[in-house]
């Protein structure tokens, strides 16, 4: 059995040590280390006593993803952090002399925002989709997978706790002081995000990062799932500005993050085996 760890293990288990040693030394909270640790040392155990491609391992990789999704705004709190959206707004201005999602403020109907709306959603309806059907392939399947999915949310996440920042719908009330119009898509997409989402998770947008990531991923290896889920998927890019979720330089980081872990992957024989292995 191949106990090995993956490149995307290791950096969420240095990703945690890091955290867990900084709320130590600078965190408000001390005992917040302890929690981090803990966290760590469980998924640490887990792949120790796993193969690498193991359902268990998908399964400890997206319990960990989650835990430090919902805790990073907890843990940026807790250190002293200084909040990024008046840079993020600062470099939307550099571009386009104001705040994009003020330019396309009521550019859309309601109709077209619950579309939207909806677009932005499948995000979760895909991330879901791709990872259950993994756990009914192969191991070489889910070990590939598991490297390009979970390390681009471990570069996200990166982001979100060295350069927090909150969207622009809550950073910037003022600048947009009318409701976004739309009916029940469009209102249940804003509870979503008011009450589930992280509060600093503007810069890079995981959904851009992870949708593309997934959309590579079909392309080379479920082809019938990409044709499914291009179109909703472009209309998510369009609502992360037209619904005021993220700035401009949120997609732009995306964009170059995904290049960069697309190179990083673009030799490695595993996609290939994959393939075999569905």
């Amino acid at each position: 059995m191949n106990r090995r760890i993956q490149i995307h293990e290791g950096f969420y288990l240095a990703l945690g040590g890091a955290v867990s040693v900084a709320l130590l030394v600078f965190g408000s909270w001390k005992p917040a280390s302890l929690i981090v640790a803990a966290l760590i040392a469980a998924y640490a155990l887990v792949l120790q006593k796993t193969a690498r491609g193991s359902v268990t391992r998908v399964l400890a990789a997206y319990v960990v993803t989650w835990a430090f999704y919902m805790g990073s705004s907890v843990i940026v709190d807790w250190l002293p952090s200084s909040l990024r959206q008046y840079t993020l707004h600062q470099i939307d201005a550099l571009l386009f002399n104001r705040l994009v999602a003020k330019m396309v403020e009521g550019a859309f109907t309601s109709w077209q925002n619950d579309l939207l709306s909806a677009g932005y959603m499948s995000y979760h309806v895909y991330l879901h989709w791709v990872l259950i059907d993994s756990l009914r392939r192969g191991s070489m399947w889910r070990e590939a997978l598991g490297e390009r999915l979970f390390l681009a949310f471990g570069f996200g996440f990166v982001g979100y706790l060295f350069f927090p920042a909150a969207p622009p719908l809550t950073a910037f009330p003022g600048l947009q002081p009318d409701a976004i119009a739309g009916g029940f898509l469009t209102r249940a997409n804003e509870w979503l995000n008011a009450h589930m989402a992280a509060r600093y998770d503007a810069f890079p947008s995981l959904h851009a990062l992870v949708t593309a990531t997934l959309l590579s991923w079909d392309w080379r290896h479920a082809r019938w799932r990409f044709r499914i889920m291009l179109l909703p998927s472009l209309l998510m890019l369009a609502a992360t500005l037209a619904l005021r979720l993220h700035y401009v330089a949120d997609l732009l980081a995306s964009a170059a993050l995904f290049l960069i872990l697309s190179l990083l992957h673009a030799n490695r024989l595993i996609d290939r085996r994959a393939s075999l292995g569905a």
